[in-house]
């Protein structure tokens, strides 16, 4: 429809807009200008920019496709341009720009973030981790220098540059450091102009209030219908928005179901809707758009398995609105937009904005805008949230108004964001972390708003109050809940960036506020205590696992909470107190295990009596959620600092009857770790895998802060205010130990009851032992003993260390985050004083943290944050290490810090009788060898709590530790000296040794206090040198022992070796004979299964001969050897050679185009390659594996590939060592040569060959008109040649006839067949997805097929050369099997396919007729003259073909003979012709003035090798080769014509008729020039056909090729017979010049020195590089920051207003694309791809190299199938960060990116990813080809 346009046409716009204006400015004066005026004019203007077609397709009327169209540009100029000139006068650029030269921008600079942008956060600086920069700030601060992080933001944040108080230190990046200086008023914006904007601005926010905010139904009253044109003409929309309940691909399905769309435009208005939040789905007549909407919502959308929540069966979002009004709403969100970055020009402009939106009676003031953000669509509420951070956020007084409006609707906003389904980012709810991260705003809401209150009673009421079952919460197991469940956890982020700064001082209002908010603290966690309780499952197992993890969820959400509001607590007495006594009122009232009745039971252990509470943990319901108990742990440890204590509180809070004594404080964490402990012993093995999975979280470094250390602590306060033996009678009556403790309970037991019941006792018991170990030692908790935080930091990093060396990765992730964002730079401290950093080696290492050696003491085995398996790698490594030292190998325990005054009563329990007795009970259990109540654990635990009590006393901490008296009256040391004498005990001899070591020094530390010092001290110490002698002892016994052990083990020994022997002399003939097999095998599958290795005589002879050739007349003289391999499935040795069952190797070929030039001979985009992994099978074994696997394939589920066009070749792993392959290689031997003869004349010469080539030329090329012609006979041929008689003879051994050649088997056809067909098909998979050719299904045995295995052929050896040459690997140096094996196959299968017998009298099969007709054009070019010149020929990619298409066609009639290309003399003629071309090439392109240049800029100046070679040559030659260089060289001539143009020119004036000729000159060093650049420029093709006829003639290199330095030229040139001597060549008299003239004489060449001589005509040759260019990757930016800024501003290539998601770049070519987005979906055949995998196709052959810029990961794609890699980028840690989830700065590693180049270089990355695809089983794998 082009009605819009017609009607801008016959309006002259700057008319109009003149009248508009100069109509206001008039009203203006007249003072009746009104706003409505301005909102008239956008509505009455924005619809002419609205447009849409539809267009339909003629053969289906149903699918129309819409395209809606809003033409910004043009509203820009003539709607919003009006606006400021009204605003700004009548020259509103110049007004703007003299604005920017004022200055007045902001201080901050508020840069809205999109999604994807990268941000930067400073560790050393940031108040907290959500102060971001932008990159224009970041690059310009002083933080660059810092430890920063870079992160991609998730869109809508903003940058906090200039904000006071976002950080520590530097503020302000230098351009915002500017602007701090410049005034606040301007002399442009007068009071004048400011009425005027403020007119506008109320017009257009009114105007956008009101449009964007058309109810969807009410949509006709708020317009009038009468917008001109005719009534029945489509006047309204249907649009449909975005929900995130439905897939794209339910929503995809609707559109083409109900509203008829094509599926490609429905992908697009899908991928709209996601994108901006709602399309126009369709323009017409009311009642069509209203039936559309109608029945798209009545349609039902089956909910899918996965999504199964309410939501989802909603149906979609629609409604039916007037197409003026769509065309207001774009405008509106245009208007907005601009609006944005108006407001950001100046500060009075963002003044009066504010002003406005805070008039309360307004439409659209902020309470209005905050709280109708829900009723809109993503990109409407984008734009507004946008424009309240520029037009609020700049300003202090402006954000505090905001905050203020924000905190009083908050309640509301965020019972609409849980109802609403859109994410939290487009939420206007995502506000709050602009708002409550700012510390003043942030206190001042605490105080004055009780936002703190606020927050947590609508969490109650929003998230938990539904799920209270009598006073405690039970989350329900229903799924749904989860949703809204999820989104009210965002009420607890908001309260997290609340607290997240601690004040310096409190005022009153602020703690007034504060208390409030923990009232409702209290409120919540009441309901959690105990929540989620268990009971003992017995008799059956569970019915169904219990919900869990919301509980947890709530748990982790709130954690952060509770110890912020702890660390506030700490530092204010009078609200320590306060909150100290809400605590004990909120225990006291909570009665979940404590409440109620409390009965209480005497129970007495070794004469102490204690009354303990009954309550039996097996039977009654425990949690493990008590945040009561723990937050009152919590509180208590910091009473001590403000010399608060238990008691002086005590009584106030008597005073208010409140009473709880500490043993119901510790009773429900008691009753948690007794249940603890029945766990570990197996009593709840019904209750099932909840269970274990909530203590596995218990544990777990994300929730153990707030729930085992504040257990943990709990204990302590418990212990250090209880008696010691009443709390130890506690903690035994809790665990059931009491009965355990008298010596006689086993008797009472009846037998069996008796061995679990013991056994489960028994564990119990140690859990028991370990933890009253955690109670005395764990106090690296500041308040418990006289640490800080460091200290207990680093206790956490030396207790991590001791299990192994730590990445600077795991070991952050494994200890706990703190609250404040700066524990990171606390870290890095802390570490570094206690390990040492072992920088990385290699790529793929990563850098380790390891202990510094005299930490190593500190170790704690019992450490309570060690898992079982942690304890026992820490336990080995501590022994390891000691043992190393020669020290008494155990785990003693470390020294303990000193308790803080509160809690000093603690060390009394490891002097308490009740203690005393358990150890001396445990002691002498050990010593019966009848007890039965006893494990080893539990000595071991005894001896490490009385090493604690002995280290208590020597550090004389504590007055009143008196352990030594004590434990003298229990006679503790008698009791050690006894278990070190006990040999059953011997595990722990050297604890035992060490505790009595410590002893003694405790008892001399005592000694002087027994008596007078002089004879007795004496005494003393003689008396301690005596154990000490038991203790060596002992040693010597130990050692005595074991030498005892090792002699009889000997003994033993030689017995079995005789006894062997003499059974092998009495079987001896049954040994003699596999004797000799075993010999044979070894010989044949000796040092590898597949490699040919000569024996040590043929060796010896090769060793004597001097000619090393493998061609020519002068090769060496070979014995073809039986090869014997193994096939890898049946296990059957076999001789390659011998005509056997045919043998195959599994090989993978693929499409490629790593190092590919220009096309040649053919017209194809890419190349085939082939790669083998070499293990040998039969062909009927593999058939049957095949087959198997084929089955395989087919019954795999699709679900992660897609069907690509036609089906691919199958794939399958081989067999042995599960290499990726899709096709087989046959294995042959070439059949052995007849001895070389002697005499050169037995040979036709190179002439005659010449001669015979053209003639068979012209030949076969009158042959292929004629349907029924026989092959020209060799007799005519060579009589035509002008052959002499005797020919026929010379030829025959020229070409080396084989009579009767060994018949191949009949499978080896088969083979062929099978691996022509895997060509064909990886050739048209490629070329069907290619646009621009019709996909041509190949006719097999079509002249396009004919050359394709040669082609592969050639193509693998040249990237196997790269390849080679890349890793700097020479010929000689051992070639790696698969490369070997793979080379070898190929070019075998390629001889021997090409050696097929001719019948003459037949006519010829239609494929030895395209082979003739192939070969013809091949002769054609190289001899005619005909078709393409030298310069074009890849020559080895001619030389391939040329060597196995031709010579076959040439069989003498009678008699079975066949021609075998295996280096006879013909095949010796054709390197040599191929050799020649190549060295004219370079001759032709040597550019001598290049050439010097590059020789001028090596330091130091090489000197020229060739010179003297060159000075020595007859002058005949010399002059040969000026003559020739002069002649033909192509830059010479152009230089030339250019000269005599000049001169011709110079000369017309004097005399026209002599002819100048210009002479180029060339010196000797010029020639020595050239011949140094020839050699380097043969070497690439010498290299392959060295490789080439390596394989082909099985002559190995000689022993002069060197292994570890480049290939040399005259090497590889004596080893294919050819003379090194380049200046042979140039000789007159011989072939060589006259085929070199033929080759430069072509009049392509000819042409193309024209061409060049004129500067600006059409090249028409392309020249293909004699040298090929290395393939190499993209380069990368060294800094990862720089790459990811460089594509921050790159949009969609089909969106403008969209930056790209995700780009991601392209290493082969480095084009940057927008990776896996709907947006950017390509066809690639007949299926719609992402762009990254259709890129591929083109750029690499099916195969890609990608790096997703801002995810920071390496995708590799291959056909369908893909996989991530880690990036080349590390960190200083020598770590990858995919995802960029740690955010350190990164760098380039050049050793891993080489990594990735070499594995493309070298083929690998398909089978890269099939290994990859197996080790990772991903169920629901990537959908590949959508990347």
């Amino acid at each position: 429809m082009d009605r819009y346009d017609m009607e801008d046409v016959v309006v002259a716009p700057p008319a109009e807009c003149t009248s508009q204006i100069k109509e206001w400015r008039l009203k203006r004066e007249a003072g009746t200008l009104d706003r409505s005026d301005i909102i008239d004019f956008l509505k009455r203007e924005s619809p002419k920019y609205f447009d849409y077609q539809t267009s339909g397709t003629d053969t289906d009327t149903n699918a129309i496709t819409l395209k809606c169209m809003f033409k910004e540009s043009l509203a820009k100029e003539e709607i919003i341009d009006v606006v400021v000139e009204f605003m700004l006068g009548d020259n509103p650029s110049s007004a703007l720009e003299k604005l920017r030269l004022e200055g007045n921008t902001a201080t901050v600079c508020g840069k809205v973030f999109k999604n994807g942008e990268p941000t930067y956060s400073c560790r050393e600086c940031g108040v907290d981790p959500t102060c971001v920069l932008c990159v224009n700030c970041f690059k310009r601060s002083a933080h660059r220098f810092h430890k920063y992080k870079m992160s991609t933001s998730g869109g809508g944040g903003c940058c906090d540059c200039g904000d006071d108080e976002a950080w520590k230190k530097d503020h302000y990046c230098e351009l915002h450091l500017a602007n701090r200086k410049n005034p606040l008023e301007s002399k442009i914006l007068t009071d004048a102009v400011l009425e005027r904007v403020e007119i506008c601005f109320g017009a257009i926010l009114a105007f956008c209030v009101s449009y964007l905010e058309i109810e969807p139904n009410a949509s006709l009253q708020c317009l009038d219908g009468d917008v001109e044109g005719d009534a029945d003409a489509a006047q309204y929309c249907t649009v449909l928005y975005n929900d995130e309940s439905h897939t794209f691909d339910q929503v995809i399905q609707t559109l083409t179901k109900i509203a008829k769309c094509r599926p490609k435009d429905a992908m697009e208005i899908v991928a709209a809707i996601d994108r901006e939040g709602r399309a126009v789905v369709k323009c017409d007549t009311f009642e069509e758009c209203n039936r559309l909407k109608e029945s798209i919502e009545n349609q039902m959308i089956l909910p899918t398995a996965l999504l199964s929540t309410a939501r989802n069966n909603q149906s979609l979002r629609t409604s039916v609105l007037h197409i003026g009004a769509v065309a207001c709403q774009q405008f509106a969100l245009q208007l907005l937009g601009w609006f944005q970055e108006f407001l950001v020009r100046h500060y009075l402009f963002r003044k009066t904005f504010s002003e406005l939106v805070q008039r309360k009676q307004e439409a659209f003031c902020i309470r209005h805008i905050l709280e109708y953000d829900v009723k809109l669509w993503k990109t409407a509420r984008t734009c507004w949230h946008r424009l309240l951070i520029s037009g609020m956020l700049m300003e202090y007084d402006n954000k505090m108004v905001l905050a203020q409006e924000f905190s009083r609707r908050y309640a509301t906003i965020v019972e609409d964001f849980i109802s609403d389904d859109h994410d939290h980012a487009f939420s206007i709810v995502s506000l709050s972390v602009q708002l409550f991260t700012v510390p003043s705003i942030a206190h001042h809401l605490i105080a004055h708003e009780g936002i703190f209150d606020k927050l947590l009673h609508t969490f109650y009421h929003v998230a938990i109050e539904k799920f209270i079952r009598n006073k405690t919460l039970h989350f329900s197991k229903n799924i749904a809940s989860l949703t809204f469940f999820k989104r009210a956890n965002y009420i607890l982020y908001d309260l997290r960036y609340l607290l997240s700064l601690k004040p310096e001082m409190l005022s009153n209002d602020l703690r007034n506020g504060f208390l409030e908010g923990c009232r409702a603290l209290m409120r919540v966690l009441n309901v959690m205590q105990g929540m989620e309780s268990i009971t003992r499952q017995t008799g059956q197992h569970m019915d169904y696992e219990p919900e869990w993890e919301c509980a947890f969820n709530l748990h982790i959400k709130l954690a952060t909470t509770i110890s912020q509001v702890i660390e506030w607590a700490s530092g204010d007495v009078k609200l320590l107190r306060k909150l100290y006594k809400m605590t004990m009122r909120a225990l006291v009232s909570n009665s979940f295990i404590v409440g109620g009745e409390r009965i209480v039971q005497p129970k007495k252990v070794a004469g102490h009596l204690a009354n303990c509470l009954v309550y039996d943990v097996s039977v009654q319901p425990v949690s493990i959620h008590l945040p009561l108990s723990r937050f009152y742990a919590g509180i208590y440890l910091h009473l001590g600092a403000h010399d608060l204590t238990y008691d002086e509180l005590q009584t106030e809070t008597d005073a208010l009857s409140i009473k709880l004594t500490p043993r119901e404080i510790i009773e429900p964490v008691l009753c948690t770790q007794a249940m603890i402990a029945q766990v570990a012993a197996g009593m709840w093995r019904r209750n099932g895998y909840t269970l274990l999975h909530q203590l596995y979280f218990y544990r777990n470094v994300r929730c153990r802060v707030e729930m085992l250390d504040r257990d943990i602590a709990c204990l302590q306060i418990g212990a250090s205010l209880m008696e010691s033996n009443e709390f130890l009678i506690h903690v035994l009556n809790k665990f059931n130990m009491i009965p355990w403790l008298q010596e006689t309970h086993w008797s009472m037991l009846s037998d069996n009851e008796m061995n679990d019941e013991i056994l489960r006792e028994a564990s119990i018991f140690d859990e028991f032992l370990e933890l009253l170990i955690v109670i005395i030692g764990e106090r690296w908790m500041p308040g418990v003993s006289m640490v800080t935080e460091e200290d207990r930091l680093r206790k956490e990093i030396i207790q991590l260390l001791c299990i192994k060396s730590y990445s600077h990765s795991e070991l952050s992730r494994a200890l706990p985050d703190g609250n404040s964002g700066n524990n990171d730079i606390i870290f890095e401290d802390v570490i570094n004083t206690v390990a040492v950093f072992k920088k990385p080696v290699g790529a793929d290492s990563k850098g380790v943290y390891e202990l510094k050696e005299h930490l190593l003491v500190e170790f704690n085995m019992y450490f309570y944050h060690y898992t079982k398996e942690d304890k026992s790698k820490a336990e080995e490594q501590q022994r390891e290490r000691r043992k190393a030292k020669k020290q008494l190998v155990c785990c003693p325990p470390p020294m303990l810090p000193q308790l803080t005054p509160a809690f000093t009563s603690m060390a009394n329990i490891l002097q308490c009788p009740v203690f005393l007795n358990i150890c001396i009970l445990v002691m002498n259990r050990a010593l019966n060898t009848h007890s039965r109540s006893f494990t080893e654990s539990h000595l071991q635990k005894v001896l490490h709590l009385l090493g604690f009590a002995i280290q208590e006393e020597l550090s004389e901490h504590y007055s009143f530790l008196s352990f030594y008296e004590r434990s003298q009256k229990y006679g503790i040391l008698e009791k050690l000296e006894e278990l070190a004498r006990c040999p059953r005990l011997e595990a722990h001899y050297d604890f035992v040794l060490w505790t009595i070591e410590r002893y003694k020094k405790l008892q001399a530390k005592q000694a002087p206090s027994d008596g007078g010092a002089g004879p007795s001290g004496s005494q003393q110490s003689a008396g301690e040198e005596l154990p000490l002698s038991s203790e060596e002892q002992a040693r010597e016994e130990k050692e005595n022992r074991a030498r005892l052990a090792a002699e009889r083990r000997a003994q033993i020994m030689a017995q079995m070796q005789n006894a062997q022997k003499s059974f092998m002399n009495s079987n001896a003939e049954m040994f003699a004979a596999t004797d000799t097999e075993t010999r044979e095998e070894s010989a044949s599958t000796g040092a590898m299964d597949w490699e040919d290795i000569p024996s040590e005589e043929e060796q010896g002879a090769v060793a004597l001969k001097p000619n090393v050739a493998c061609l020519g007349p002068d090769r060496k003289f070979y014995q073809g050897s039986d090869d014997t391999v193994k096939c890898i499935l049946c296990f059957e040795n076999c001789a390659i050679s011998r005509n056997i069952p045919q043998l195959v190797s599994s090989a993978f070929v693929q499409t490629s185009r790593v190092i590919f030039t220009t096309p040649n001979l053919r017209t194809s985009q890419s190349a085939l390659h082939m790669s083998c992994c070499g293990h040998v099978m039969h062909y009927d074994c593999w058939l049957e594996y095949f087959s198997n696997e084929e089955i395989k394939e087919l019954r795999r589920p699709h679900r992660n590939r897609a069907a690509l066009g036609q089906a691919a070749n199958v794939e399958f792993h081989c067999p042995y060592c599960r290499t990726l392959s899709n096709t087989v290689l046959p294995v042959t031997a070439l059949p052995a040569f007849s001895p070389a003869p002697t005499s050169t004349d037995s040979y036709l010469p190179l002439d005659s060959f010449v001669e015979i080539m053209s003639t068979l030329a012209i030949e076969l090329g009158a042959m292929k008109d004629d349907e029924m012609a026989l092959f020209p006979s060799v007799s005519n041929i060579l009589r035509m040649s002008g052959v002499v008689v005797g020919g026929m003879a010379q030829f025959e051994r020229s070409v080396h006839l084989i009579k009767n050649l060994p018949g191949l088997h009949g499978d080896f056809g088969e083979v062929l067949e099978f691996l022509n067909k895997a060509l064909i098909n990886t050739m048209q998979i490629q070329q069907s997805h290619l646009k621009d050719q019709p996909a041509t299904a190949l006719e097999p045995g079509s002249l396009e097929l004919v050359p394709m295995l040669w082609d592969t052929c050639s193509y693998t050896l040249q990237a196997l050369e790269i390849y080679l040459y890349v890793v700097q690997k020479p010929l000689k140096a051992e070639l790696s099997m698969r490369h070997q094996s793979c080379a070898r196959n190929l070019v075998r299968a390629c001889a021997r396919f090409s050696a097929s017998e001719l019948n003459n009298e037949l006519p010829l099969l239609p494929s030895l007729r395209f082979q003739a007709e192939f070969s013809a054009r091949l002769l054609d070019t190289v001899f005619n003259q005909n078709g393409t010149s030298v310069l074009e020929w890849d020559c080895f990619r001619v030389l391939v073909p040329f060597q196995f298409g031709v010579l076959n066609l040439m069989v003498p009639e009678k008699g079975h003979r066949a021609i075998v290309p295996s280096g006879s003399m013909f095949d010796f003629y054709i390197l040599q012709t191929m050799f020649l071309a190549h060295l004219t090439k370079a001759v032709l392109c040597f550019n001598v003035d290049k050439e010097k240049a590059k020789r001028a800029a090596k330091t130091p100046n090489p000197e020229l090798t060739q010179l003297d070679y060159v000075e020595q040559l007859p002058s005949r030659i010399r002059d040969n080769m000026v003559a020739f260089y002069r002649r033909y060289n192509i830059p010479a001539r152009v230089l030339q014509k250019n000269k005599q143009m000049q001169l011709a020119e110079e000369d017309t004036e004097e005399n026209q008729s002599q002819e100048q000729t210009v002479v180029i000159p060339c010196e000797s060093h010029d020639l020595a020039l050239l011949l140094e650049y020839v050699q380097r420029q043969m070497s690439s093709f010498l290299r392959c056909s060295c490789l080439f006829y390596r394989f082909l003639t099985d002559v190995d290199f000689p022993d002069t090729f060197p292994t570890d330095q480049l290939d040399r030229f005259d090497l590889m040139c004596q080893y294919l017979g050819l003379d090194p001597m380049l200046g042979v060549y140039f000789d007159m008299e011989t072939v060589y010049a006259t085929m070199m003239h033929s080759f430069a004489s072509h009049p392509h060449i000819d042409r193309d020195v024209e061409q060049r001589c004129q500067p600006d005509a059409r090249r028409s040759l392309q020249l293909e590089p004699c040298l090929r260019p290395l393939p190499r990757l993209k380069v990368l930016c060294d800094d990862f920051s720089d790459l990811i800024n460089s594509v921050s501003d790159i949009f969609c290539p089909n969106n403008e207003r969209e930056e790209m998601k995700t780009p991601t770049m392209c290493l082969i070519c480095g084009s940057i694309l927008c990776g896996q987005s709907y947006c950017c979906q390509p066809e690639l055949g007949k299926v719609s791809v992402g762009a990254c995998t259709h890129h591929a196709h083109a750029c690499g052959a099916e195969v890609g190299i990608f790096l997703r810029i801002r995810d920071c990961q390496v995708v590799y794609l291959g056909r369908g199938k893909g996989c991530f890699i880690p990036p080349p980028y590390l960190d200083e840690y020598g770590e990858t960060d995919m995802g960029l989830r740690r955010g350190n700065p990164l760098r380039l590693c050049q050793a891993a990116y080489s990594k990735i180049f070499l594995q493309w270089l070298g083929h690998e990355l398909h089978e890269e990813i099939a290994r990859l695809n197996d080790n990772t089983n991903v169920a629901a794998a990537a959908q590949w080809h959508h990347m």
